[in-house]
């Protein structure tokens, strides 16, 4: 006796009965004494170099062995922008029989077959909690709001690969020479084929910025209902399947199934609204005692579906759709989705990959035949959405990326192809094959997609992207950007400044920047305002600040219109949605708060979330018109003070100074306001513009400046206006004249990011020492610590390229005015 529990491995092969239509099979199991659970320690002679035989311990080594081969994986084909599906898929292939399984001793060491109990229990759990989550992002009202059209467009997508795969289920059943039952295949063949993932899809729209468009609404809308489809597809095969081919047992599961689906939403809804709603009235927060009910919950539901043969997953994914969006989804998404999708996840995958192997592919024409009709499945869902695209008439690559949009693969296919292989629905090689084409799929959409849709984002055409205008009178489009509440107030100081009124109209699109967390679904944002509150909480009420501060604004100005919206995307790609709104709004200005803001010190500290500077950066990289960046240090309105501010114009020359010119023009607009113009000039800039030649870059520069501060001079009649020139001779003479310009007590300083041909000279060396390069050398030497300004800073950057009112357009009148430089400008300083 005590020799037989010395030994690790197993010694008895005792007999494990299971019931299974009436009959008894008997599966032999491995017994293995229980001082071999966990490791009596490194230091125990024959542990350290056999610690896999203990189970525990090499449960623990199979996980961070999935975790690592997953990481490296995702890591490796990050370049090529595959979703993170591909990369855990070809992990699980990895490890499976058709990669390192094939390294000998591997599989016998690593996942012994004790090892695929526990392996498999752990990872189905996972699994059930996943498809709980999926379905707390599933907002069903939603569908409703989405009108009819939503509903032709999932049938355009679901019904023609449905009847090819049910037409042609017959004929591929034969030649694959499955030994399962024919019904239950074909229906899960046929649901395979027009199914959606719509957990990958929701993520996709987001990234795609497509959340507000009407492509991405429908698109949302419609992958609901084609997975509500799918999952009463799989449901109806898994009970035609355990009833071995007894009619009687699969109507009582159908009936069941249906029966439990509505006592969840009988009552476990109402339930679930009214802790939610208790939340969101501020009465009571979610408790850890509800969310550990809900958390449980998921459990039962999942034991009922596999007790009545619906399968554990369905119960799971039901009871999930039963809650409704509020603070308890919120709340239970966040507490959830980590643990489940960094670790127990990937355990589903690797199992999923141990039981796929490619040796398994032994007719070759059955497998090409299925390759062909998975093709045209999905080739049938891109011409089903062009066609109803077209009969709604809307742009034909709208329906193209519909079509691929609803191709979109992911966990649930490979859940429902492993659901099809357990219960005895799909072969070895069906479900083989089935895998490959579902990541084949999943690679080939992301360059499609990016191919087709993002390009039709970036072919907007507008002529006004520029401050300085021909005509005056026009309304000014300004977009201004939110990062934090404590960027409103010199925002609606500097919006103020710029002279709203009926002759000068502005319209402001202020939107609001909220970090897209890893958990929020683009469904609930798009739909769903109560969920945006829920999942944010206190941005969600700043939000509603920001709102409330801008439209009080507007009420006590005329000639100003407000519109408010809250853009919420990961901080990578948030300085898309700017640039995006910018071009849909035909902007002509985005003012953006500066990422530090004034501590108690006088000093700046940064306040927002540090990768603010990086969507900042983005911002003034890509805009389509100028953009000027804001760094506060308590600029007040005209109308909150006593006395008017005091804005001075440092104008070195060329574009972005030109720009900076324009804005102080229009302030100047405002009896309120007292402008300062600073002019830097070098030594060697006496030589008279008329004598000199035209073509010259730097002469046709410095022709440009003039016409801009005669216009300037011109339009500056109603503010106090002051202009003084400097002949500075080298950079520390410039940083000087700034210096005192600053110690005058200046309350905002308007500077171009770039100085021009001839300024630059004047500038040069001061990036050596840059700390904000996005700046420009000027902006960066006043927002600097070392400097100790105590002025408000605006620096304006021109649009890169075309846009606005040409400068060709003033160099091409200069050769007429040659012979008459008191024409050319009426503002002359010499």
């Amino acid at each position: 006796m005590a020799e037989q529990m010395a030994r690790p491995a197993s010694v008895v092969l005792p007999t494990l009965i299971i019931p299974r239509m009436n009959s008894t099979k008997n599966y032999p199991i491995s017994c293995y004494s229980p001082n071999m659970i966990t490791t009596p320690g490194i230091f125990r002679a024959g542990v350290i170099d056999k610690p896999y035989l203990y189970a525990f311990t090499l449960f623990l080594m199979q996980i961070l062995l999935v975790i690592a081969i997953t990481r490296v994986v995702g890591f490796l084909l990050q370049p090529l922008k595959l979703p993170r599906y591909t990369s855990e898929i070809i992990s699980g292939f990895l490890l499976g029989p058709s990669g390192l399984g094939k390294v000998p001793d591997f599989s016998k060491t690593m996942f012994p077959l004790r090892s695929f109990f526990p392996l498999h229990s752990f990872s189905h759990l996972g699994l059930i909690y996943y498809i709980f989550t999926m379905a707390l992002d599933i907002d069903l009202p939603s569908i409703r709001r989405s009108g009819l059209r939503c509903f032709w467009f999932a049938c355009a997508c679901t019904i023609p690969p449905f009847v090819i795969a049910a037409v042609s289920g017959v004929t591929l059943h034969k030649m694959l020479g499955e030994q399962t039952n024919r019904t239950a295949f074909i229906i899960f063949i046929s649901v395979s084929f027009s199914m959606t993932a719509f957990s990958v899809l929701a993520r996709t729209v987001t990234e795609l910025k497509l959340v507000n468009t009407e492509i991405g609404r429908l698109t949302l809308s419609a992958a609901i209902l084609v997975d509500s489809f799918a999952w009463i597809g799989l449901a109806l095969a898994v009970a035609i399947s355990e009833s071995g081919g007894d009619t009687i047992s699969a109507i009582f599961t159908l009936i069941s199934g249906i029966l439990f689906y509505a006592g969840c939403f009988a009552f476990i809804r109402p339930m679930m609204r009214k802790i939610s709603n208790r939340s969101l009235s501020g009465n009571e927060p979610v408790g850890e005692s509800e969310e550990t009910a809900v958390l449980v919950g998921v459990l039962v539901s999942a034991f009922i579906g596999d007790l009545i043969g619906i399968h554990a997953v369905f119960g799971a994914f039901t009871y999930g759709l039963a809650i409704p969006q509020g603070p308890l989804s919120a709340s239970l998404l966040d507490k959830v989705n980590d643990l489940v999708k960094g670790i127990l996840l990937p355990l589903y995958f690797v199992g999923s990959g141990l039981v796929m192997d490619v040796g398994s592919l032994r007719d070759v024409d059955s497998a090409i035949y299925l390759v062909a009709l998975v093709f045209v499945a999905a080739l049938l869902k891109v011409l089903g959405g062009v066609l109803i695209a077209a009969a709604y008439d809307m742009q034909v690559h709208d329906g193209v990326s519909y079509g691929l949009l609803m191709n979109t693969k992911g966990v649930i296919e490979l859940v429902m192809l492993n659901v099809g292989t357990t219960r005895k629905i799909l072969g070895p090689q069906s479900y083989t094959i089935l895998v490959i084409m579902s990541v084949v799929l999943a690679t080939l959409a992301t360059p499609l997609l990016n191919s087709v849709v993002k390009p039709t984002r970036h072919l907007v055409y507008y002529k006004r992207r520029t401050i300085r205008w021909h005509d005056p009178g026009s309304e000014l489009r300004v977009i201004s950007c939110v990062h934090n509440p404590r960027d409103v107030p010199s925002l609606i100081a500097l919006i103020d400044c710029t002279f709203p009124s009926k002759h000068t109209p502005v319209s402001v699109s202020a939107v609001q920047l909220i970090e897209l967390t890893g958990h929020t679904p683009a469904i609930l944002l798009l739909n769903n305002p109560v969920s945006i509150k829920a999942k944010y909480g206190s941005q969600f009420q700043s939000q509603s600040a920001v709102s409330h501060a801008f439209e009080s604004y507007a009420q006590l100005t005329g000639g100003l219109l407000i519109r408010t919206s809250t853009a919420i995307s990961p901080f990578m790609t948030m300085h898309d949605d700017i640039i995006t709104e910018a071009e849909n709004r035909h902007a002509a200005l985005v003012l953006l708060p500066f990422h530090m803001h004034l501590a108690i010190d006088g000093s700046l500290e940064t306040a927002s979330h540090p990768a603010v500077r990086n969507v900042n950066k983005k911002i003034l990289e890509l805009s389509p018109c100028t953009v000027a960046l804001v760094i506060d240090r308590g600029f007040s309105g005209i109308s909150t003070r006593g006395t008017p501010p005091n804005v001075t114009v440092l104008f070195f020359g060329g574009a972005d100074d030109r720009e900076s010119l324009a804005l102080a023009g229009r302030m100047s607009n405002h009896v309120g306001i007292e402008i300062s113009v600073v002019r830097f000039l070098p030594r060697n800039s006496n030589t008279s513009i008329s004598s000199l030649n035209l073509e010259d870059a730097e002469v046709r520069d410095r022709y440009i400046d003039e016409q801009c501060l005669g216009e300037f001079a011109e339009c500056s009649t109603l503010a106090v206006f002051e202009y003084r020139e400097h002949v500075v001779r080298n950079t520390e003479e410039t940083v000087e004249i700034i210096r005192s310009v600053e110690l005058e007590g200046r309350d905002l300083l308007i500077v171009g990011k770039e100085q021009g041909l001839v300024g630059s000279r004047l500038t040069a060396g001061m990036t050596d020492w840059s700390e904000f390069p996005e700046l420009g050398p000027v902006g960066d030497l006043l927002a600097s610590a070392d400097f100790g300004a105590t002025s408000s800073v605006l620096i304006v950057q021109a649009p890169q390229s075309g846009g606005g009112l040409a400068d060709s357009t003033i160099v091409g009148i200069m050769s007429d005015r040659r012979e008459d430089p008191g024409r050319f400008s009426s503002f002359d300083p010499r």
